[in-house]
């Protein structure tokens, strides 16, 4: 989860660094040589673009810190839980106990060992209670946008000549094969 958040921050910081250099090369062209409508227009069309950018490394970077936040929040429900062969070693002490029980002897040091084991399950069950409350706060993440898009691709298909029918040479391949309909 820190290799993930870091990378998250790595973005986050390259797509800074695109939108602040897209912003300079366009401010650096509509204020010096190149002015008028294609410039405005230009300006127009490539804001939005920087805009995302900027707005999807800020998300890139909250997305880093909750990747640290769930990080944190597995670091912590680990401390917290008692380890396995602690357990072990209580379970193999009461079939230890339970075994060598003659008379009752052991009956104190067996109910001794269950409050034991139960103390223990109870910081387990605490442990992963903050951790699933935690995880779950960590882990519900904005979702990214699409950048706007700012071409009209429909312009650039009413800009074409148009053919009411192929040329001459087409149609009269198209008729000599037969395979074609």
């Amino acid at each position: 989860m820190l290799a993930a958040a870091a990378a998250w921050n790595a973005l986050a910081a390259e797509l800074r660094s695109t939108a602040a250099s897209y912003g300079s090369v366009i401010s650096a062209l509509t204020s010096g040589g190149w002015q008028g409508p294609a410039s405005v227009s230009m300006a127009a069309a490539a804001a939005p673009y920087v805009a995302w950018m900027d707005t999807t490394a800020g998300q890139a970077e909250q997305t880093a810190m909750q990747a640290t936040a769930a990080a944190g929040a597995y670091e912590a429900a680990f401390a917290a839980t008692v380890p396995p062969p602690v357990i072990a070693a209580n379970r193999a002490q009461l079939a230890a106990l339970v075994a060598t029980n003659f008379l009752g002897q052991n009956t104190p040091a067996i109910a001794a060992t269950e409050a034991h084991y139960a103390e223990m399950w109870a910081q387990d069950a605490a442990a992963m209670y903050g951790y699933a409350g935690a995880s779950a706060a960590a882990t519900q993440l904005t979702p990214f946008s699409v950048p706007a898009q700012n071409t009209n691709p429909a312009r650039w298909l009413l800009s074409r000549p148009r053919l009411a029918r192929p040329p001459a040479p087409w149609r009269a391949q198209a008729r000599s094969r037969p395979w074609r309909s």
